[in-house]
């Protein structure tokens, strides 16, 4: 497969119902977004339930001093594939080289192969990268990374951070330098 056609999944965890996810921001999601992007790779965005997250809602009144923030929201391209993202039963991991997740909390390895952490573990279990910028509480004991690598991150500047290392590390497994 020739770096052209790298995909990256973006999985956006927002929390039950209503209720949103405080870590789930936009500030979070466009950094990674365009640093895929900008290496020529694909992304698409999934949601636990598909279409248009909660994040939309406030999107008018997000955070705009920063660049990525400010570049996603001029970018209809951008907003039209936020506001209609793939469920979690859509995905098939063998289409992606890696992927990045937001929001995700609790248990990564429970007896559920359902929902945000099953597809998580199913990218791990199958050696592909996953990125975590975590929700509160997450949990990746007692299996850690399984077969895959797992990067952590929660600071400000993780999501960068984290789509970056994704990048260099799936550029180096397709030159055959491995994990």
């Amino acid at each position: 497969m020739n770096e052209a056609a790298i995909r990256f999944l973006i999985l956006i965890v927002e929390g039950e119902e209503e209720v949103g996810n405080a870590e789930v921001d936009l500030a979070r999601i466009a950094p990674p977004y365009y640093a895929f992007k900008d290496f020529g790779s694909e992304v698409v965005m999934a949601t636990p339930l598909g279409g248009s997250p909660l994040i939309m809602d406030g999107m008018r009144s997000a955070e705009v001093s920063d660049h990525a923030v400010r570049r996603f929201k001029s970018d209809r391209a951008a907003r039209d594939e936020l506001a209609d993202t793939l469920a979690l039963d859509q995905i098939v991991v063998e289409d992606f080289a890696a992927a990045f997740s937001i929001g995700l909390s609790g248990p990564i390895w429970t007896d559920d192969d359902r929902g945000a952490a099953g597809l998580v573990r199913a990218f791990l279990s199958a050696g592909k990268p996953v990125a975590l910028i975590p929700g509160k509480h997450l949990l990746v004991a007692p299996e850690g990374a399984g077969n895959g690598l797992l990067i952590l991150g929660d600071k400000g500047d993780s999501p960068h951070c984290a789509a970056r290392a994704l990048i260099n590390v799936v550029a180096d497994m397709r030159r055959g330098g491995g994990v």
